[in-house]
């Protein structure tokens, strides 16, 4: 679990959308929020310093009280990776969509930074309302039936217990592969459903569909069960394929209305 977060911020409006989302996470667990940025030369610490500062007063009264921190490295992802390691039980919110030199884009510092951390990155993408993204609310959780989909499981179990969270289980079957006539399409969904039930105590809910467009699918079901928090791993197979940063999560995380919990694996190899 977490007891702090951390939001890189860089000199784009959309990097500051993040801001206030995390700051209720913050609030949540009693914790710490720390708005960081990076750049290349001491010399520019202390000006960015109080320009992040001047960003923060425009923000208004958060949920917790910011610090601000700035960074000298010459690369994003390793100074906020490192930075977050420090802190022993941080994680990391972040806008999908930034530009300039610290841009935190999906694909790029998103994705670098998933590489270099082994806990879990909360992506806030340009359809999430200030008010999105309980964390007791409604989790969607998108299988493909692959080992490496299902190890954000541990990390769904986890918050739903610590954050009284709903799980629902989904998975999109494409439209043209058959079902064995002995066997229901929700088999194997109903299956993790009843095994994270038995360690958790909690009900848990799943759903099988047929869909050809596997990102419309989970934010379109996402926003029928007005899901809190999507849930999934950076690299997924068959039914889903393109389970990955910049495709099918991308796509999700461009058109949900609530922030997505990305994870990539550390066993994962390209």
């Amino acid at each position: 679990m977490f007891q702090q977060v951390v939001v890189p911020i860089d000199d784009s409006d959309a990097s500051w959308r993040a801001v206030s989302i995390a700051a209720r996470y913050a609030a949540a667990v009693d914790g710490k929020l720390d708005v960081i940025t990076v750049v290349d030369r001491l010399s520019e610490v202390e000006p960015e310093l109080q320009s992040l500062r001047a960003g923060l007063e425009r923000l208004g009264p958060l949920a917790v009280e910011p610090t601000a921190d700035v960074l000298a490295h010459d690369s994003i992802a390793a100074a906020i990776a490192a930075h977050v390691e420090a802190l022993n039980g941080a994680i990391v919110v972040m806008s999908s969509h930034g530009h300039g030199r610290s841009a935190s884009v999906l694909g790029s510092t998103t994705d670098d930074v998933l590489r270099e951390l082994y806990g879990p990155v909360i992506v806030v993408g340009p359809h999430v309302t200030d008010d999105a993204g309980r964390l007791d609310g409604s989790y969607v959780v998108p299988l493909d039936g692959s080992d490496l989909a299902e190890t954000i499981l541990p990390i769904v179990t986890a918050w739903s217990v610590e954050f009284d969270g709903a799980p629902w289980l989904l998975e999109i079957i494409d439209p043209d592969t058959p079902t064995p006539s002995d066997m229901q399409d929700s088999a194997y969904v109903a299956r993790r459903a009843r095994e994270m039930h038995r360690s958790t105590g909690r009900d848990v809910q799943f759903e099988a569909l047929h869909h050809a467009h596997p990102a419309r699918s989970i934010t379109d079901f996402a926003d029928k069960e007005q899901a809190s928090l999507v849930f999934a791993t950076t690299h997924g197979r068959s039914g889903m394929a393109r389970l990955r940063s910049g495709s099918v999560t991308a796509e999700v995380v461009r058109h949900a209305h609530c922030p997505v919990v990305l994870y990539r694996p550390p066993a994962l190899v390209d």
